[in-house]
């Protein structure tokens, strides 16, 4: 097995060799690029259906059914209507126009394939028009890179040029006049000359027109011919954004798209769910399957096209894993221009959104609490004027010695270009973040070399490595998970620590306010025995990495020369991956507290006694260094034909694909104990068997699938496509192994329909679009994925047992299998509308959508016997379905004769999910006495609880309460305690009982996650400033404010400490009774504030500045001394401010009232191209 694997590394490490000679081979030979001619206007035909058409209609007709395009000012062409005398007949571009020019007072010039119009003027006016001024500059893209071949002209003239090959140009023209700037795929500029002589203008990449190119499913398709719901994300709004990982970039950029990050701890990532979703999306880089992990390690600057593929119509040909959505991602290439180097740098700095916890109280805060807490027990009160005026200007904060402001490095270095024959992009880059506890870092190392080379006209080959390192470093904490970025059960004692005891002490007892080496430990409660400092900064840690290495090569070969349109293409690709987590813990030694003064100030420490301490364990039973490593492969093989051919006014794009797979894993732990000395590394640990252990462990996996889709247009009016998948997933059994996945979706473009002719003047496009598909999903009714092997019988170790002198092991059957389970099916059924009005400056998209999924796996409520020891194996029988819309605008304009130009969008997205069929109670069933809790014709995200009437917050309302007899869980009610409202006696029955208890539990709301998710922004640029804003947020969403242990707010304090800085805040006392929470008591009540109730819930809708970015673009004239092509300077900001009301509380985004928080960045950068 070794042997193989050792094999299978030594061949890849062949190819990549290989891969990069070819690369230095190609680049070393880089040919002189040749200039390709202009097409020819005679030799390109059309036919003209109508008697009369508006003239514009005319040049909209040549423009989508040739490469020509037309450059022109409307008011020159405004009532112009063109009397056809050869209807139907083909006629060449250059006639056609002529006969336009015959008939009208408009003359045309073309320049490339931009045919400028103008009018026709006398020659003493041409003489005048003559008399103009020259104008110079340079064209750049968004990137300031030079941008050869884009066409200049005068408005309503047919003088034009282009730029050469470093983007420069000149022109003569008349002063006041204007000049149209316009490249392909790109936005028109129009800027009035006024009096300048030299104007440099940038040239945007135009995500409205009709011929981009989008990237699909295993292809890519002109945009006009689309007839799926895809929404794809500008990458360059993302680039200078400080994200550890690309999911953190995403939140409010694409509708329907709901993206939530929890926590804002270095590392961390955000969760990414399609149209109300329950689980992950497919993740596709480059037309490989990958996974979530290998999706957030990309740097934002390597993307060149993100995109989430919504509907079963685009995301069905990704079969049996599609049902929750697919996000699709495609790498940078190489362009055919000059060697351009780029360097990118930033530095940022983050604070916590929310002030935290551990400020918001002091010790004076902990004595008022523990005051209070003995006046309602009716004790006395611990704490009087000495202990308050001693803590008037003392107080310890556990944050002071752990916490650090964090801050991050990032470094990106690329270098682009080539010419006809080869291009090649690279792209190195460093991530370095410190993190908020002293001892959290986390860096990522990203390196990609994508090579194109076309070895003869038919024939071309792509290369395309990519490799990542990820390190985390953190703290050693055993009681969540390694992974687990919310820290709960830690952020929490960071700042409900005592704040009335020294942490640390020099000899004599004297307090320190820095770590020295005498720790002591707090003598109340359960930190009697530990130090939540030394478990941040002490000699212990959990390090850990991750590496991934890929290759891609493609072989794509023509194959015009046997049927036209005809291609072939063949990709190989190659996965590595290794995972090293390396755990190392010593115990914990601190000093017992002791009281200075038995008789005086019980907060003031003695000397600590070197005999007199504590260890603490962690819970383990010996100190230990373990390792634990995984070793990954995979490969991936597609085969594609493609046809693409277009017959007059019919066009068909196909596709036929054979796809295989296979991944397999290697792991390995092994645990040394009982070290010599305290020091990491495994020499020093007790070599005695009993004190090592070791494991291991390895899968294998694999699928094929056959993959085909047509697309056929007519006159790229009507379009209609049909897709399938046909998929094996080695998860199921035989029988059921197999699945076919179809789509059929159509789209129809009224605007070019004739009886909408007289809506040219406003409107450009309108395109309908409808889908039906299908895809399968591996999740079951918890939304965990279906574990391997669940249709066989498994054994497994079940203990061990001695029998005479010999120790056995015993095993034990696993799960009851499934011999028929099977994959879900979802069934999406998706209408859209796509539009763009006024010159294209507006254009926007609707959906509504309706998705069903079926066969989902659960388990049916069957009574068994006793003595059947095993459970029955789950079904698959459940179904579920959702429902929602979404919509998208955009606006984009120019003014100040083009010195100015903005755009405004939004995009809005709201999906509802409801059980069709799941097995219930019969109590939960239609006249139950639980019927509102069924959840069949519900959303999952629900909240119950207690209806909550108030707080009890004057004597005459506890008078009346206690007159009622009215008891609270066997309590009866007190002052400043919350009260609830009874509804149901014992085992649910209606009618109130005069006791509150679990019965009274009633539906507080449906909408216990997000419905609604949103996002809208502005760019702007002026002369050389640049502002680009985002705003994110959600809404239909009521918060219940929690704790790691579930809903509400707990006294988890006792009668020590306010644990919550809330209980420290506008409290209930005899003082303030309108007060805005319950009295403090000490006990984890209902009435004292835990538990799910109504108390607790908000309005979780929030509105946040998700970014602000401003950039200042340096003058082309101070650079051209440097030799430097572009530079910009950027200040960019995240999380600057939200609105919600759960704010009250927390950030509204983070997981709960104790979890970790979420972070605000401000960062500086540059961004250098030579």
């Amino acid at each position: 097995m070794k042997a193989k694997l050792l094999k299978k590394i030594v061949t890849m490490g062949k190819y990549a060799f290989l891969g990069m000679v070819l690369q230095c081979l190609f680049l070393s030979t880089l040919l002189a690029s040749e200039s390709s001619g202009q097409t020819k206007m005679e030799e390109v035909f059309v036919s003209i259906e109508q008697k009369q058409m508006p003239i514009d209609e005319v040049f909209k007709k040549i423009e989508r059914e040739t490469d020509f395009l037309f450059s022109f000012r409307k008011q020159d062409l405004k009532d112009a209507m063109f009397t056809n005398a050869n209807i139907g007949e083909q006629i060449s571009i250059e006639s056609l126009l002529h006969e336009i020019s015959k008939e009208s007072n408009l003359k045309f010039k073309q320049v490339n394939n931009t045919i400028h119009v103008g009018i026709k003027k006398s020659s003493s006016a041409e003489t005048a028009q003559e008399k103009g001024v020259l104008v110079k500059g340079t064209v750049v893209d968004e990137n300031q890179l030079p941008m050869p071949g884009v066409t200049i002209s005068v408005m309503g003239t047919t003088t034009g040029t282009v730029t050469d090959v470093d983007g420069n140009y000149s022109i003569d023209a008349p002063a006041g006049s204007t000049l149209v700037f316009s490249f392909i795929g790109y936005v028109n500029q129009s800027i009035e000359i006024g009096s300048q002589s030299i104007i440099n203008v940038t040239l945007e990449e135009d995500t409205r027109s009709l011929d981009e190119i989008v990237i699909v499913g295993y292809g890519t398709q002109k945009k006009v011919n689309l007839t799926g719901a895809i929404t794809s994300v500008k990458t360059g709004d993302i680039n200078e954004i400080p994200a550890t990982n690309l999911s953190n970039t995403l939140a409010g950029r694409a509708p329907g798209v709901n993206v939530t990050g929890t926590s804002g701890l270095s590392g961390a990532s955000s969760s990414i769910r399609i149209r109300g979703s329950f689980g992950d999306p497919l993740y596709v880089i480059d037309g490989i399957v990958r996974d979530k992990s290998a999706f957030d390690a990309l740097n934002s600057n390597e993307v060149d096209n993100l995109s989430f593929l919504k509907d079963a119509a685009s995301a069905s040909i990704y079969g049996s894993r599609a049902g929750n959505g697919v996000v699709l991602v495609t790498t940078k290439k190489g362009v055919e221009q000059k060697m351009t180097i780029g360097f990118q740098t930033s530095y940022s700095t983050f604070r916590p959104t929310q002030e935290l916890l551990s400020d918001k109280t002091t010790a004076t805060d902990e004595l008022i609490y523990q005051n209070r807490v003995a006046e309602f027990l009716g004790t006395t009160p611990p704490n009087g004027p000495e202990e308050f005026a001693y803590f008037e200007n003392t107080s310890y904060n556990v944050n002071d010695f752990i916490w650090q402001n964090p801050n991050s490095q990032n470094y990106v270095l690329s270098v682009n270009g080539g010419n006809e024959k080869v291009t090649y992009y690279s792209m190195l880059s460093f991530l370095g973040e410190q993190g908020a506890y002293k001892s959290v870092d986390h860096g990522k190392f990203n390196l990609r070399s994508n090579v194109s080379a076309k070895i003869t006209n038919r024939i071309t080959l792509d290369l395309n490595i990519a490799a990542t390192q990820q390190n985390h470093d953190r703290f050693y904490w055993p009681f969540s998970g390694d992974d687990d970025y919310d820290v709960s059960d830690l952020y929490r004692v960071s700042f409900n620590w005592p704040k009335v005891y020294p942490y640390y002490t020099e000899a004599d007892g004297t307090p320190s306010d820095q770590v020295t080496d005498f720790p002591l430990q707090t003598p109340m409660g359960s930190w009697q025995a530990w130090s939540v400092i030394d478990q941040i900064v002490g000699d212990r840690y959990i390090k850990t990495r991750k590496r991934q290495v890929n290759s891609i090569l493609s072989l794509n070969i023509d194959l015009s020369d046997m049927i036209d349109g005809l291609s072939t293409k063949v990709v190989g690709s190659y996965l590595a991956t290794d995972y090293m987590r390396k755990k190392y813990l010593t115990y914990q030694k601190n000093y017992v507290f002791t009281q200075a003064d038995p008789d005086g100030n019980r907060f003031i420490p003695a000397a600590p006694d070197p005999d007199n301490f504590n260890i603490f364990n962690f819970s383990q039973n010996q100190e230990f260094l373990s390792y634990d490593l995984e070793t990954g492969w995979s490969y991936q093989f597609d085969w594609f034909l493609n046809y693409v051919k277009t017959f007059n006014k019919h066009g068909i794009n196909a596709m036929l694909v054979y796809e295989q797979a296979e991944n397999g894993a290697y792991g390995a732990y092994s645990k040394a104990e009982d070290p010599v000395t305290n020091y990491d590394q495994d020499f020093v640990y007790s070599q005695d068997s009993e004190r090592r252990y070791g494991r291991g462990w390895e899968n294998v996996g694999a699928r094929q699938s056959l993959i085909g889709r047509a697309n056929y247009n007519f006159d790229e009016k009507y379009i209609a496509e049909f897709s399938f998948r046909y998929d094996g997933n080695t998860l199921f059994p035989k029988g059921n192994r197999w699945g076919f996945f179809p789509s059929v979706s159509a789209a129809w473009r009224i605007a070019s329909e004739d009886f909408m002719a007289g809506t040219s003047s406003w409107l450009d496009d309108l395109k309908l679009r409808m889908s039906y598909g299908t895809t399968g999903n591996d999740l079951d009714v918890y939304n965990n994925r279906i574990s391997p092997f669940s249709y066989v019988n498994t054994y497994s170790n079940g203990g061990s047992y001695i029998f005479g002198d010999e120790l056995y092991t015993s095993i034990v059957p696993g799960a009851t299998p499934n011999p028929n389970l099977t994959w879900a099916t979802s069934t999406t059924y998706n209408v859209g509308l796509d539009f763009e009005l006024i010159d294209t400056r507006l254009s926007g998209t609707m959906d509504v959508f309706y998705k069903q999924e079926v066969d989902i796996l659960g388990s049916r409520l069957v009574t068994l016997p006793d003595n059947y020891g095993q459970s029955l194996a789950p079904e698959n029988y459940a179904e579920r379905s959702w429902k929602g819309g979404e919509l998208s605008l955009l606006w984009r304009d120019q003014s100040a004769g083009g010195k100015v130009k903005y755009s405004l969008y939004g995009n809005l997205g709201y999906a509802r999910d409801q059980w069709d069929k799941l097995d219930q109670d019969p109590i939960y069933l239609a006249g139950g006495n639980r019927e509102m809790e069924s959840q069949i014709g519900q959303p999952s995200g629900r909240i119950f609880g207690l209806r909550s009437l108030g707080i009890i917050r004057t004597q005459e309302q506890l008078n009346t309460l206690l007159e009622s007899g009215l008891k609270q869980y066997g309590r009866d009610p007190y002052l400043g305690g919350l009260y609830f409202e009874d509804v149901r006696g014992d085992g649910y029955t209606p009618g109130p009982d005069g006791k509150i208890d679990g019965n009274d539990f009633q539906l507080l709301s449906n909408n216990a996650t997000p419905r609604l998710n949103y996002g809208f922004g502005f760019n702007l640029d002026w002369n050389n400033f640049s502002i680009i804003s985002h705003f994110q947020g959600v809404g239909v969403y009521d918060r219940i404010i929690s704790n790691q242990e579930g809903a509400g707010m707990r006294q988890h304090g006792g009668s020590i400490r306010p644990y919550y800085p809330i209980w420290a805040d506008d409290v209930w006392t005899p003082e303030s009774p309108d007060a805005k929470y319950p009295r403090p008591v000490g006990q984890n009540w209902y009435e004292s504030g835990t538990g799910s109730t109504s108390f607790w819930i908000k309005n979780g809708a929030y509105l946040r500045l998700k970014n602000l970015n401003i950039g200042y673009n340096v003058p082309a004239k101070v650079l051209s001394n440097f030799k430097i092509a572009s530079a910009k300077l950027f200040f960019n900001g995240t999380n600057l401010f939200a609105i919600s009301e759960v704010k009250e509380f927390q950030d509204p985004e983070q997981k709960n009232y104790d979890s970790f928080p979420l972070m605000r960045s401000f960062t500086l950068g540059l961004d250098v191209k030579f």
